[in-house]
């Protein structure tokens, strides 16, 4: 056990919070390769793939206004409290959408959709934000490799049990297995905030509003000129990722008609591919890091 920790950067002290960062990349992974993949089956069954266009333009709108207000939040509130209480929030949400379900009106399946990937969004801030008020600077250099790897596994496990769970519970079902992966999620956060050496000060000073906190990251970003190439990679990335999510949903959905056969596919699918990336997590990225820095191996 002690050449396996010391293999993965691991030193003395930081095993607790590791097991536990990794533990919860793991089972929020998981969770999202069940439940996204069975929210797509269920869009694509009762809508074909003729409205991603117009989704992609929805979701990117709600996607923002998400993003921007999550960022005025937590210029308001403790933000280690805002990291705990999110996965319980979410999954009773996701809990809500199932019955919501239950009444089977197409626009239900639209906004699942829609919140999906909101959600996906929200939990990446999760959990990474989690890890960087667990870790320092030179912790996070060796670690973020390991936890990324946890997240890797996660989705490639979850991937694998899509298919037998779709066939067993069926895809609008999924969405309940992913809500008690994130009650797992909230669990494990609250043990990383006990076992957490790292506190973040709480200022009592009067806090701005949110609209006006907003604005202030706006213009924040705009003054940085590093920030400013980030969000333009950030939208060259959504361009090309949909320019090949559209054709790649036509195909999937023209071959697989059944909600339940598309959503054991997408997370059969979605584990083989990120199977690679979890031996490059293990076994390179954190030397590549080590080496030379995480800015220039991104």
């Amino acid at each position: 056990m002690n050449r396996w920790i010391g293999f993965l950067k691991i030193r003395p002290g930081e095993e607790r919070v590791s097991a536990l960062l990794v533990g919860l990349m793991l089972v929020t992974a998981a969770g999202g390769a069940v439940g996204g993949s069975a929210t797509e089956a269920l869009f694509f069954a009762r809508f074909g793939v003729s409205l991603l266009p117009l989704m992609y333009i929805l979701l990117g709108l709600f996607a923002l206004g998400a993003s921007l207000a999550i960022t005025g939040l937590m210029g308001r509130i403790d933000v280690a409290r805002l990291y705990t209480m999110l996965p319980l929030l979410l999954g009773f949400f996701l809990a809500g959408e199932r019955l919501i379900i239950l009444i089977n009106a197409p626009w239900i399946f639209a906004a699942i959709w829609i919140m999906m990937n909101i959600i996906n969004s929200l939990l990446g801030l999760l959990t990474w934000g989690l890890a960087g008020t667990s870790c320092d600077t030179r912790q996070a250099k060796r670690l973020f490799p390991l936890f990324s790897a946890g997240a890797i596994l996660g989705t490639v496990i979850g991937g694998l049990v899509t298919p037998l769970l779709a066939a067993w519970l069926h895809a609008e079902n999924l969405i309940l297995i992913w809500a008690g992966t994130l009650f797992v999620t909230f669990a494990l956060g609250r043990a990383l905030a006990r076992s957490s050496v790292y506190v973040q000060p709480v200022s009592h000073l009067p806090q701005p509003g949110i609209v006006e906190e907003m604005q202030r990251g706006f213009q924040f970003v705009r003054g940085s000129p590093i920030l400013q190439w980030i969000s333009y990679s950030a939208i060259l990335f959504s361009v090309c990722f949909y320019a090949l999510a559209l054709p790649f949903s036509r195909g999937a959905a023209a071959q697989y008609p059944n909600a339940d056969a598309l959503a054991g596919f997408l997370g059969l699918f979605q584990s083989l591919y990120t199977g690679a990336a979890l031996l490059a997590s293990l076994f390179l990225a954190n030397r590549l890091f080590s080496r030379f820095g995480i800015l220039p191996m991104l």
